[in-house]
């Protein structure tokens, strides 16, 4: 009798997943089948439902209908990070765990204690199996967000997860620990494990995916059960259109459109960066070199003598606060819209117009006109093409790619002169990519400046005019579009052959 080799088991099945929350319909009819050995895409437009379920999938939800069978252990890594700012990445790692499967045979110092050097020695075998390396010691409130998407992608390994789901785990990384992850994807898999990615970066889907699962206004639209896959199909089902071809599908990847040329300077940041109306200028580093620090002393946050004086169209504003900045033209989009660059709580219209109040919506004693508000905020809504149920919508109710849109939307609105870009496309899918892309090219179009930061290298090259290295907290000198490709921006990013010159003035715009 010929003996066969059993299939692998599934993981996860769901078939016909329904949920909702009040009035907003989240998922209609999802289905998903997760297989041991594989690793499965899941990609939508924000707002599709992805990431409700994966929370169904985690049991941190339940469904209202359809049926839910998980077989295995199930390790969720979100897209907002879960780590406590007060408590170590070793900490993080551990918190909870100890109970876990996988890691319930650990010593104990004393009975209801935890010994915390048989988790460090545990938490350092795994760091060197998956080459997930963080600093253990450090508080997570002192190290970049790319480290903190580390920590919670080893707290659910560390949890005896034999189902990752990781949405947009990609976001925070850079191209090397991007091409990491993956290598640590696939050794995961091939150890009998099964891996969810979810993307908005539909190259990584394409290159590295076993399968794709495509959602679309929180209903199952496509399965393609093995690669090749072709982005143009993949498009048209995300968004239900005819015409989606390949480079819709990779915004990044459009041919960049000839810059016009470049005006006077409008923010002069030490005498060492210049951004000038029209011109965006792009800041690429590894995450931690102080791209935080810059961005924050530009916008008034905290203050770094390094990048002082400041200067936005001539005037010196190194000591003006984050409101008279603001007056002056200076808006800012922060590397987590969700942390601080949004209230949750508060309506859409609020987090439109909270920064300054418009005039056209005050009233009489500088009475709020709700009505003037909420329109302007539909507008907005609209212009940006945010799936949501109205203006009155609370903003933890919306996506994370629907709140980034919003952020965007109101930073270039009235009064701006020049935007600080921090990640501005972090968490949205491809169309509100192109969308935001434009949007931006726009706003230069009009005399506006952009100083963009962003882990993104193709975005940085799509977009930038100019673009300088920042190495700990030092600029280099700038690079003219045209110097660059991906490849030399990869030598430029590991510190071969550029200068640190930030430590002497450059000569004038």
């Amino acid at each position: 009798m010929t003996s066969h080799s059993a299939d692998p088991p599934v993981h996860v099945s769901a078939v016909g997943l329904a949920k909702s929350f009040g009035p907003v319909r989240a998922l209609r009819r999802a289905d998903l089948t997760v297989t041991a050995g594989r690793i499965s895409a899941l990609v939508g437009e924000n707002g599709a439902g992805k990431s409700t379920l994966m929370q169904l999938i985690s049991g941190d939800l339940s469904p209202d209908s359809g049926a839910l069978d998980v077989s295995t252990r199930v390790g969720l890594v979100r897209q907002q990070l879960s780590t406590v700012d007060e408590l170590s990445l070793l900490e993080n790692i551990v918190f909870g765990a100890e109970s876990a499967a996988g890691t319930g045979s650990l010593p104990r110092r004393l009975v209801g204690g935890i010994n915390w050097r048989s988790h460090r020695e545990g938490v350092r075998d795994l760091m060197a199996r998956t080459g997930l390396v963080v600093p253990l010691a450090k508080p997570a409130a002192e190290v970049p967000v790319g480290v903190r998407q580390r920590v919670d992608i080893l707290s659910a390994l560390y949890r005896g997860a034999r189902c990752l789901l990781l949405d947009e785990p990609t976001t925070y990384l850079t191209p090397r620990e991007v091409d990491n992850l993956f290598e640590v994807m696939r050794d995961l898999a091939a150890g009998g494990m099964s891996v969810v990615f979810i993307s908005h970066r539909l190259r990584e889907v394409v290159q590295h995916c076993d399968e794709v699962n495509v959602l679309r206004r929180g209903e199952s639209v496509l399965h393609l059960p093995a690669a090749p896959f072709e982005l143009g199909q993949i498009g048209r089902a995300m968004t239900g259109g005819e015409d989606a071809a390949g480079d819709v599908a990779d915004p990044v990847g459009a041919a960049r459109p000839a810059a016009g040329a470049a005006g006077a300077p409008i923010l002069d940041v030490g005498g060492r960066l210049w951004v000038r109306s029209g011109e965006i200028v792009g800041i690429a580093g590894v995450s931690g070199n102080g791209q935080n620090e810059l961005l924050d002393t530009i916008a008034g946050l905290e203050r770094d003598a390094l990048h002082l004086p400041l200067t936005i169209d001539g005037r010196d504003v190194s000591r003006s606060s984050t409101r008279s900045r603001r007056a002056a033209g200076l808006r800012f989009i922060p590397e987590s819209v969700k942390e601080s660059g949004s209230a949750p709580t508060a309506s859409i219209t609020d987090n439109v117009i909270s920064a300054v109040p418009p005039p056209s919506v005050r009233g009489r004693f500088g009475l709020l006109r709700r009505a003037t508000a909420d329109h302007l905020a539909q507008s907005l809504v609209e212009r940006a093409r945010v799936v949501a149920s109205s203006t009155r919508q609370p903003a933890s109710e919306l996506s994370g790619g629907n709140l980034q849109r919003v952020a965007v939307a109101r930073e270039l609105g009235d009064g701006a002169r020049v935007l600080l870009a921090h990640e501005p496309t972090r968490g949205v899918d491809f169309a509100g990519v192109a969308l935001i892309h434009a949007q931006l090219r726009e706003f230069t179009g009009r005399g506006g400046a952009v100083l963009l930061v962003t882990s993104d290298v193709d975005e940085l090259l799509a977009l930038s005019d100019r673009v300088h290295v920042i190495d700990r907290g030092r600029l280099s000198r700038s690079y003219e579009r045209a110097q660059l490709t991906l490849g030399r921006l990869g030598e430029l990013l590991g510190g071969l052959g550029h200068d640190a010159a930030a430590a002497r003035p450059q000569e004038g715009p």
